[in-house]
């Protein structure tokens, strides 16, 4: 039987985590942990936790060791156990996340040069590496100095759950209409854009759902008392299940609107989540959207700001018959080129390992 080796401090949980395991198991292999939950295993000691599991499992035949996202601080033992035959999933870049993204701390700090070094070294041992976009292998490329043929592009797509899930036949009558939003609330969503602009359609039977929290989700609690926005309503996050369920009963679903230079780079989960349920998605019109989907035929763009996002808003709302072919549409390219299964082909095939 073909056997893949899953390293490092990942979360099975995780999207990325959840669509490799499926799709591997689509192709016949028998997916083999080694992991440690960093949440229970801090510092020095989820390396000795890591090294011990590996060390057992070194000498087993695998067809391919996979180094799990978030690996940049494991890659290197990987590298000591298993050799250069590792394919590390970088996925995004851990120094554009913390400095420029979420900016957790300045670019010129220790720590910014510290993550920029686990970026370059971590890929630099690896024999490929897995990115999410082409924007993304341009910039690891660019940015970090990892030769290009290292880079592999494995799109985020789906986990089967959102395939799974009955599509939505037709719309609700009632009114008014779900618009629906999940995240983090870090900001390459933009969830202030989204509160703004659900101000600006106030006079349109809209209700927008806010599901979730996280680093910016104080402030935006705070902004739409200010604002006085009475269209919008906030949700805590929700098991998975329900949450399929949330947004297969959606009208439109939200992508992101953050103005961050990552938000040219990425296709977020919940794009393509939302794709694989069938529904019409508005996000930020960048580069890394348009190498997956096509304006206006599977998706509808707008610039990350309020007014173009409640033009959009405006324009989807008033025709049902553009929601219905959006979402069908992006529906079809889902099932053609971005479940588990075709994601993890691409892993295969890129590596050389038989399907």
């Amino acid at each position: 039987m073909k056997r893949v080796l899953f390293f490092g401090i990942y979360d099975p949980g995780y999207a990325r985590s959840r669509i490799f395991t499926e799709g591997f198991a689509a192709l016949g292999y028998e997916v083999v942990p080694c992991r440690v939950d960093p949440r229970n295993a801090r510092s020095l000691h989820k390396y000795q936790l890591l090294w011990r599991q590996g060390r057992a499992l070194r000498h087993e035949s695998f067809d391919l060791v996979l180094v799990l996202f978030p690996g940049q601080t494991v890659v290197w033992l990987a590298r000591l156990l298993f050799g250069n035959r590792i394919v590390f999933d970088a996925f995004v870049s851990l120094h554009d996340s913390n400095v420029f993204d979420r900016k957790k701390y300045g670019r010129y700090s220790l720590k910014a040069w510290r993550d920029w070094l686990l970026d370059r070294f971590s890929c630099a041992l690896a024999r490929t590496v897995l990115v999410d976009t082409i924007e993304h292998k341009r910039y690891f490329s660019e940015r970090l100095g990892i030769p290009e043929h290292k880079l592999i592009v494995v799109p985020v797509g789906a986990s089967k759950e959102w395939f799974s899930a009955s599509v939505e036949k037709g719309e609700r009558q009632a009114t008014p209409l779900r618009v629906v939003f999940y995240g983090s609330y870090i900001p390459l969503h933009g969830v202030e854009v989204i509160v703004r602009a659900a101000a600006l359609v106030a006079d349109l039977p809209l209700r927008f759902e806010l599901i979730g929290g996280g680093q910016e989700y104080g402030r935006v609690r705070e902004l739409v008392e200010a604002l006085g926005v009475a269209n919008v309503a906030f949700e805590e996050r929700v098991p998975l299940q329900e949450l399929v369920e949330r947004v297969r009963a959606a009208d439109i679903c939200l992508g992101i609107f953050g103005s961050t230079p990552k938000a040219e780079r990425v296709i977020p989960n919940k794009v393509y989540e939302c794709a694989a349920l069938g529904k019409p998605i508005i996000t930020t019109n960048t580069p890394a959207i348009r190498e997956v989907f096509t304006p206006d035929e599977s998706i509808a763009l707008c610039e990350a700001s309020p007014e173009a996002l409640s033009e959009a808003l405006r324009a989807l709302a008033a025709d049902k018959a553009m929601r219905t072919r959006l979402g069908a549409r992006a529906r079809v390219l889902m099932e053609r080129g971005y479940t588990p299964l075709r994601l993890c082909e691409i892993v295969c095939k890129s590596v050389s390992v038989g399907t």
